[in-house]
């Protein structure tokens, strides 16, 4: 939680995504995620003090799972690499 409350009080500063990113806490893609949700949640107002933890955790965590990634392409053919493993081949 700490890069991201850093990330928001540059952003409050005026510092750019790409001013941001080159302190390489995070990349441009994600700083701009942070400041399209922070700027929806009111949070980039100087005057508007900065979320708690939990809020942050709750209003920037990942929406949906990572994909699996390392399926193995033989994946259709277990039962029959099984049963070739179970026979000795």
């Amino acid at each position: 939680m700490y890069q991201y409350r850093h990330i928001l009080t540059r952003m409050r500063q005026g510092d750019s995504d790409r001013e941001i990113a080159r302190s390489k806490t995070m990349g441009r893609k994600k700083i701009g995620q942070v400041r399209e949700s922070a700027s929806a949640r009111g949070w980039l107002a100087p005057a508007a003090l900065l979320p708690d933890d939990a809020v942050l955790a709750s209003a920037l965590a990942r929406k949906e799972p990572l994909p699996s990634t390392c399926i193995s392409t033989l994946e259709p053919w277990r039962a029959q690499i099984g049963s070739w493993c179970a026979a000795g081949i």
